[in-house]
């Protein structure tokens, strides 16, 4: 992994010079095949299994939606991914793995009611190899926000994340409500990003061509297309999602 001085110096976390032409629009508001979100076309279940991460950037059109908007993940019984916003504007992770279930949620709203600006959100899931349950970290523009874990899941459990259903942006694939405003560059990495590269990428106030990032499995950029900048998995738009030229 990428020290501070590291990060700064690479071209991947501070491309000045990155233009940024789109980002997804959203409802939020539909159901089963109406629901909008970009489908990833794979379940990441290997990667799921492991320690990963996720980073995007999201504009809201309501802060303190209900019920519960969700991000990024999958869902299915006994096995949930779930980056989500609570209806009192806090970010939430959700973790089912072999019908165990850790949940990570920040301490300080983090949404207002209402519209919001472009921010950037990420989450970190450390798996414990030695001993001991799951970590989480989840993230605000760049810097970890404070939060509580309920519950928790073991190693083995996690390694037994079990899944048929594709990995979702702006709504997780299976089921639950979808985001309601905008999303843009989302990615996933397979393993942990440091406190350094979340900085890098998400706390300068708009997004950098993150192309060539360590660990870096799933990188859309949605500047008009759902090409996965990594190769491993080209998205599909479901429901109404649409391109928008409104970006960070």
């Amino acid at each position: 992994m990428l020290g501070l001085g590291a990060s700064l110096l690479s071209p991947y976390a501070a491309d000045a010079g990155y233009v940024n032409t789109h980002s997804l629009s959203l409802d939020g508001a539909g159901t089963g095949s109406d629901r909008d979100f970009l489908d990833t076309n794979t379940t990441l279940q290997a990667q799921l299994r492991e320690s990963f991460s996720i980073s995007m950037w999201v504009k809201l059109d309501d802060g303190q939606t209900s019920p519960a908007d969700y991000f990024a993940g999958s869902v299915a019984t006994g096995n949930q991914i779930a980056l989500t916003l609570l209806s009192t504007g806090k970010l939430n992770f959700v973790h089912f793995s072999n019908s165990d279930i850790a949940l990570y949620n920040t301490d300080a709203v983090i949404f207002s009611n209402g519209p919001s600006d472009w921010t950037h959100i990420g989450v970190t899931v450390t798996e414990r190899f030695m001993g001991g349950d799951t970590a989480y970290k989840l993230y605000v523009n760049g810097s970890e926000a404070a939060g509580t874990k309920t519950l928790g899941i073991s190693g083995p459990n996690h390694d037994l994340f079990t899944t048929s259903v594709n990995f979702g942006f702006g709504a997780p694939g299976g089921s639950g409500a979808g985001t309601d405003g905008l999303i843009d560059e989302c990615a996933f990495f397979d393993d942990v990003l440091t406190d350094d590269e979340m900085l890098a990428i998400g706390g300068g106030g708009a997004p950098t061509d993150i192309t060539g990032h360590d660990h870096l499995y799933l990188y859309y950029k949605l500047n008009n297309n759902t090409n996965d900048e990594v190769g491993n998995s080209n998205g599909t738009l479901k429901g109404q999602a649409a391109f928008s030229t409104t970006t960070p």
